[in-house]
């Protein structure tokens, strides 16, 4: 059985086809920095990653902006959505992972 906390080959595809921006890295970092400290062993769900791309994009770039707007966007692009069972720990990981280049 594969590793949870290690991307399917389609997703590793996509990652190498587009690399998220230094902003979008930054925001992923400190997205998953958070879910690493903030109850980890719960389950990551869509609504959260939507949210969390969102609140921090607006947090650091404005609300209601056309660049927090852009940031939320870029997050999500390079953000996948989480896997059934998968703890916001594990989740952490993957963003860790996107945002260094791995």
């Amino acid at each position: 059985m594969p590793e949870r906390t290690h991307p399917t080959q389609q997703d590793e595809g996509l990652r190498h086809a587009t690399q998220p921006s230094e902003a979008c890295r930054t925001l992923l970092l400190a997205i998953a920095q958070y879910l690493s400290v903030a109850r980890p062993g719960d389950a990551m769900v869509d609504e959260s990653r939507i949210y969390l791309a969102r609140s921090y994009a607006q947090r650091w770039y404005g609300q209601d902006t056309a660049t927090g707007a852009a940031r939320t966007r870029d997050v999500l692009d390079h953000a996948p959505a989480p896997r059934t069972g998968q703890t916001r720990g594990e989740y952490a990981l993957i963003l860790r992972a996107i945002a260094e280049g791995r």
